[in-house]
């Protein structure tokens, strides 16, 4: 599993419930199967490792949303080629947590790699903490609106991105 956050500054009301859901996500992967693997990387302008591929973290790790622009192209790459994304033969998941507010040319380096992706067999999860969220086509989209919710949301939703793959 891929973890993606969009610390951009128009995530910024986000950041608590974001990096709760990306460690909800970590330790699920991990209580799993103890083959699976996740990584999370935090995007802007550049890319920052929260979680390296395969380290299950202990606690939430919190981060601020202070970033201007959105590497979300880069941010794919780095999660594909860490976890294996694209290689066939297990469940495989991205999941981006992101409004989805970005430049024409960032959002075409997304669409394209998430395209790549899915054409390889790979599970997509949207997470917005906001309405009306632009995200890439072909992805399962969960507005998360009640934090208390949240990780049985997650779960589910993950679930309905993977059977739909």
């Amino acid at each position: 599993m891929g973890i993606a956050v969009d610390v951009s500054c128009s995530m910024g009301a986000a950041t608590g419930p974001i990096a709760s859901a990306a460690w909800i996500l970590a330790r699920a992967c991990a209580l799993t199967d103890p083959e699976a693997r996740s990584a999370t990387v935090a995007y802007g302008r550049s890319l920052n490792p929260i979680t390296a591929p395969g380290r299950v973290p202990k606690k939430v790790t919190e981060f601020d949303a202070t970033a201007t622009g959105h590497d979300i192209g880069g941010a794919i790459d780095a999660l594909a080629a860490g976890v294996g994304l694209a290689r066939p033969g297990a469940a495989r998941l991205l999941v981006i947590a992101s409004d989805g507010y970005y430049r024409n040319e960032e959002r075409a380096a997304g669409t394209a790699r998430v395209a790549r992706l899915r054409a390889a067999g790979c599970a997509m999860l949207w997470l917005a903490f906001a309405p009306d969220p632009t995200p890439f086509p072909g992805i399962t989209v969960l507005e998360l609106t009640d934090p208390a919710q949240a990780a049985t949301a997650i779960g589910q939703a993950a679930t309905r991105a993977l059977a739909a793959t």
